[in-house]
Order: structure tokens, then sequence, then C-alpha cells
């Protein structure tokens, strides 16, 4: 009996209750990313150390590289059908400064993952979603054996198929220029005849996404005329030729307008 008064009581379990995982204003954000991007993954707070690992050879290195990353979120992760990484999204305050030596931006950057911020108030509105995310709009849906194929890849996953052209470019070069490009109204005008856009939509659709980002849109136009292309599609009719080439000229325009220009250097004058 004096043994059991001797006993320590249980600990009392503390009592909780459910908590809702977004808050109303990260709800309606959440739902306009997936009405612009219905066929993508969507992870909301995710750690950066779940995003990348640090190369480094050196033990000691690369633990204090990992230990970096303790604690640092992004607010979305967005993933394609095979889960490959295609972007991360950061909501920010007009007043939040980062006041880590090393930013996320600079993190993000290293790893050569696409990084898009936008405003927590007011949020961007599903138009500016959609104009900015456009390029990952039109992917593949996610098939049903792509969660359980972790360990061994289907032959979906390895399949050249699989990759879109979008994806393609936009991993290759994920670094936005922020140059202003050609605007879908444009593109209609340097086309007057829309042939283009009637007979091969595919391609006029590839045109509209990529004009937003110029340096894409010129490797795009480019790779319309390669070799390999041709076992797929028959070329072109000249008067579609000369519509894709007016819509490079244009695209050109401005490239080089975004280009740093030569300036002379007063050192060197009456030398």
């Amino acid at each position: 009996m004096f043994s059991r008064l001797l006993k320590k009581n249980k600990a009392a379990i503390p009592v909780y209750e459910e908590k809702r995982f977004f808050l109303h204003e990260d709800e309606i954000f959440y739902g306009r990313l997936r009405r612009a991007l219905p066929n993508c993954y969507i992870f909301p707070k995710v750690e950066l150390s779940s995003l990348m690992d640090p190369v480094s050879l050196s033990h000691k290195q690369r633990m204090a590289e990992l230990e970096l990353l303790q604690g640092r979120k992004v607010d979305y992760a967005i993933f394609d059908a095979s889960l490959a990484l295609l972007c991360v999204i950061e909501l920010t305050t007009q007043e939040a400064v980062d006041e880590n030596e090393i930013s996320n931006a600079d993190l993000l950057k290293s790893a050569g993952i696409k990084r898009i911020r936008w405003n927590q108030s007011p949020l961007p509105s599903s138009d500016q979603i959609l104009r900015t995310l456009a390029p990952f709009s039109s992917l593949e849906s996610p098939r049903p054996d792509i969660a359980a194929s972790t360990i061994i890849k289907t032959s979906y996953v390895d399949s050249p198929k699989s990759l879109d052209t979008v994806q393609v470019m936009y991993q290759a070069d994920p670094e936005p220029s922020n140059i202003m490009g050609l605007s879908v109204a444009a593109l209609e005008k340097l086309t007057p005849n829309g042939l283009l856009k009637t007979r091969y939509p595919h391609v006029w659709q590839r045109i509209c996404l990529f004009a937003s980002e110029p340096k894409h849109l010129k490797k795009y136009l480019a790779s319309l005329f390669l070799q390999d292309r041709g076992v797929e599609r028959a070329g072109f009719p000249a008067e579609v030729i000369k519509e894709i080439t007016d819509i490079q000229g244009e695209n050109e325009r401005f490239l080089q307008i975004s280009m740093p220009r030569t300036t002379w250097d007063t050192t060197f004058i009456n030398r």
C-alpha cells in the first residue's frame, strides 16, 4: 500500500485541439495554385533540407552546410508528375528582410532551383499566377503509379517522352532574365493569317508560353528547325516558316535591348 503511494504519479497528458493547417488567406492562395497547376503536385511549407543537399566531400563542412539549412522553409514547392522539382514559391511582406548572412534566395540559386517570389499582401491574383506559372500549367497529369514507384522507376518516368518541352527548357535554364517579352496580342499581330495557330495549335501554345521569357522563346523557335524533329513532324510550309521567322526577329529585338551596351573608357582617350 505504502509502495503504491510512493510511486510517482503518471505524467498527465496535455490536452490539445486540432489546428487548421491553412489560414484563410493561405487556403485562398493554395486554391489559386491548384487551379493554375492542375497537373502538378503542390506541397506547402517544405523545408530546404528536403529539396537540396550539400555537395562537399568534407564531412565537417557537409555537417555545417546541413546545419545552415535547418529551420528554413519555402511556402510551396511545385513538382511534376514524376515528382521532379519545378520551382518553389515564397510569399513575403514588403517589410520583411532576410537577416541571415546567406539568404534562402542565395541557397536556392546555388542549387539551381527556380524561385518565384510574391508579396503576401495583397496576394497575387489568379491572372498573375497563371501568367507566371504558364510554363508549367500544361504538363502531363500525374499517373496513379508514380507515387508507388519511388524505388523502382516505371518506364513512364524513364522515358524521354515524359519530359515536356516546357519542363526541359526551364530546368536547363531556371534563372529568370527579367526581360520584358512578347505578349499574346503582339504574337497575333505578327501572324495576321493565323496559320501557326490554326494548323499547329500545339506549337502555337508553346510559343505563347515561352513568349514572356525571350531567351527560352529563342531556343524553342530554333528547335523547331532541328533535324531530329523531322522524325515526328514533316517540315513546315513556307508561309508558316515566315510566321516563325517574323516572331524570331521580333523576339530578338527584346534580347538585343537587354544586352549591355559598349561604353568608352575615358582612361584610354588621348593615348
